[in-house]
């Protein structure tokens, strides 16, 4: 078959080519990779946020739009190029590898179950965690994960008798243990007791959860809110419970997982966007948004891998000219942003009315343990009927929701908290900069990456800090791509100037010191 003066050959090797250039770009700092038709996208190097990278540049290239089952099906290069072919109708699509139907053959039948199968220490996944774990102990690292803490206490924790300044503690505001926290906590406890034993719907309401519930719609500006036990649960079981098969949910390619498991638990189609493009999620919703019943937007407030965020207004105005809704999740910018606290509606001075949902959690700034959905009263109303996390599972305890309560009252009377934590954030990262260390996106949230590129070298840094006083948690593949390593600080209004100027000089000379 020919195309005018060019051959169908010719197209293919065309669209190859410009498939293998993205791939390759996208393994810039990795050694050549040899690529074909039948290269593997996976076998490549190429992780999911890589991938769609990947993916969404060439529907920009062509002009097309990947169908949902082709972004988790499409395999290999050659899945890729067929696949653009046929939406540039230019050629027959071969369907995606894993697709493709295989010759007729009878199922083997097994007679007997593989012990892989039956005995659970045997399953390959945990076989191969096993042999993860001693591997690293083989290199002479030290897992950095579940530390064992004896204590903590303002902005230090102590770690194997050792005290160690903290930086992996979401204490922003630095009111857990905070007299009039702790003392709130104590008096639900002798009040109400310990746990809440049973669901909100069926064991009904203490007086301080019901005052909880208020309290946060009136700190963040909206009609009503109801507090979930777990912020990872409310995520989990909003979305999955108001969107459906007939809905898109469009969500940030950096999203937290509980909002990932969320989608996949409402069975709708999905479609990751590239961090904070609100132009992508524009286009993408003029193309798309008659198809579905309805269509969300999920972004979050605060990032807590790079500590930035997103425009907020302009992602706003998308929703409004597609008539999408937009569902915002603040776990790490309740506390932090806005000029009293009260979130990223505040720090951009927007109307929460303009938004949908706003989920947040009391487990952070807020000194506490659960979750919250908030936005309009007759929405919040059914949700606490009906919503999962509610209705099967057993409410905040008394402690976690009278502990909240009073952390709201405590940034209300003393605002001078967030204001400390800001300087303390901004110290941070002027002496970064000033070593030359690299931060990433970082700016304006108590959050700071300190990306190194490398997960072992991010292990061995994190070591050698702990070995020097300071506590500070790697992140790494595939929690993030691998050139992105990091080590993670969270920074919070209880650091001092002193402790910050000490530790990133203390890292400087880490990194250092292990480049030698």
């Amino acid at each position: 078959m020919t195309l005018g003066s060019t051959t169908r050959d010719d197209v293919q090797a065309d669209i190859a080519e410009a498939v293998f250039e993205q791939v390759r770009s996208l393994l810039a700092e990795n050694p050549p990779v040899a690529l074909d038709l039948d290269s593997s996208l996976h076998e490549c190097g190429l992780d999911s946020l890589a991938r769609m990278d990947m993916l969404n540049r060439i529907e920009v290239t062509y002009g097309i739009r990947f169908s949902e089952d082709s972004l988790y099906d499409i395999d290999t290069c050659r899945d890729l190029v067929e696949y653009v072919m046929q939406s540039t109708g230019q050629g027959i699509v071969v369907q995606p590898a894993q697709l493709r139907e295989t010759a007729a053959s009878s199922e083997p039948s097994i007679e007997k179950p593989l012990p892989e199968c039956s005995d659970v220490a045997l399953f390959p996944e945990c076989q191969a965690f096993q042999r993860r774990l001693e591997d690293t102990a083989a290199a002479g690292l030290v897992n950095p994960f579940f530390r064992l803490k004896q204590g903590v206490r303002d902005a230090t924790a102590t770690i194997a008798g050792n005290e160690v300044v903290s930086y992996t503690s979401f204490d922003y505001l630095g009111l857990s243990g905070h007299p009039r926290v702790t003392e709130a906590a104590i008096a639900a406890i002798r009040q109400y007791g310990t746990s809440a034993s049973a669901s909100r719907l069926v064991g009904g309401d203490n007086s301080i959860l019901a005052e909880l519930d208020a309290k946060i719609a009136g700190f963040l500006g909206v009609e009503a809110a109801v507090v979930l036990p777990s912020g990872y649960g409310t995520n989990a079981s909003v979305l999955g419970h108001l969107f459906g098969p007939d809905d898109l949910i469009v969500y940030d390619e950096l999203a937290h997982n509980s909002i990932v498991q969320g989608i996949l638990l409402a069975k709708s189609h999905r479609r990751p966007f590239p961090h904070n493009d609100f132009e992508f999620v524009d286009r993408l919703l003029r193309d798309v948004r008659d198809r579905y019943r309805r269509v969300v937007v999920a972004i979050e407030g605060t990032y807590s891998m790079d500590g930035d965020f997103p425009d907020l207004p302009r992602f706003l105005d998308v929703k409004q000219r597609h008539q999408a809704l937009l569902y915002v999740d603040e776990a790490h910018s309740v506390g932090v942003m806005g000029a009293t606290g009260r979130g990223i509606c505040e720090h951009f001075g927007v109307d929460p009315a303009e938004g949908d949902l706003w989920m947040g959690t009391i487990s952070k700034a807020l000194a506490s343990g659960g979750g919250y959905i908030a936005g309009r009263r007759i929405l919040i109303q059914y949700l606490k009927y009906t919503a999962p996390a509610l209705v099967y599972a057993t409410a905040s305890s008394p402690a976690n929701a009278a502990a909240a309560l009073a952390a709201i009252g405590c940034l209300e009377r003393e605002p001078e908290r967030l204001t400390r934590l800001r300087d303390n954030a901004a110290l941070f990262l002027k002496f970064a900069h000033a070593r030359g260390l690299n931060t990433g996106h970082s700016g304006q949230t108590p959050i700071i990456p300190i990306i190194l590129g490398s997960s072992p070298r991010c292990l061995r840094v994190s070591q050698a800090l702990l070995a020097r006083g300071v506590d500070a948690q790697p992140i790494l593949y595939p929690a993030v791509p691998e050139a992105a390593a990091r080590i993670r600080f969270f920074i919070t209004a209880n650091h001092t100037a002193e402790q910050i100027e000490r530790t990133v000089a203390t890292l400087a000379d880490c990194i250092a010191r292990d480049a030698g």
